[in-house]
């Protein structure tokens, strides 16, 4: 993306802890949050979206982190969570694959995928989540991704698990031992 900016991008499926581990990082590292737009859509709009909206969410995802970027003066940012999740969920949900090729291109971008763990307690949050079922089918959805196209891509993926300040420091010291960029 060519802004200098270190990613970090998290994955997981609903209530995993992204968004708690997006603060805890953009405090402890410091760095540059950027905010789930799904999330967005889905308190401006009372409903979650819909598979024709799916691409459009992708790609504000990614625009949102973009921007971000450009104007973040931290020199890192965390994606709550990464792009690849708007595809995870048309898998999921609608059983459409048809962003997954153009949302595993986007991860190239990250010089860090983490992907939260399922051993935080489901709790409920009005129209935002479905339920540990759903949240089982996107962790085993993640798997089959990190597994195959992103391990067939050489990209490595931090697994965190455990409470948050285990989850923090895992991170913390992973994002340590891949030092400064190097310029390509």
């Amino acid at each position: 993306m060519g802004d200098g900016v270190r990613r970090i991008g998290l994955l997981g499926g609903e209530c995993t802890g992204k968004t708690s581990l997006a603060g805890d990082l953009g405090r402890a590292l410091p760095a540059c949050v950027v905010t789930e737009q799904l999330r967005a859509f889905v308190d401006s709009h009372g409903r979650p979206p819909q598979r024709h909206e799916q691409r459009g969410l992708m790609l504000e995802q990614q625009e949102a982190e973009d921007a971000a970027a450009r104007a973040c003066r931290l020199g890192v940012l965390v994606a709550d969570p990464a792009a690849l999740m708007t595809a995870v969920y048309s898998l999921a949900y609608f059983d459409d694959d048809s962003l997954l090729d153009d949302a595993i291109a986007l991860t190239s971008s990250y010089d860090l995928l983490v992907w939260c763990g399922t051993d935080l307690p489901w709790e409920p949050d009005g129209s935002q989540r479905d339920g540990p079922e759903a949240r089982d089918r996107v962790h085993a959805l993640i798997g089959s991704i990190v597994e195959g196209p992103l391990a067939d891509l050489g990209l490595s993926v931090l697994r965190v698990s455990g409470p948050g300040s285990v989850r923090t420091e895992a991170v913390r010291r992973a994002w340590q031992l891949r030092g400064p960029r190097t310029p390509t």
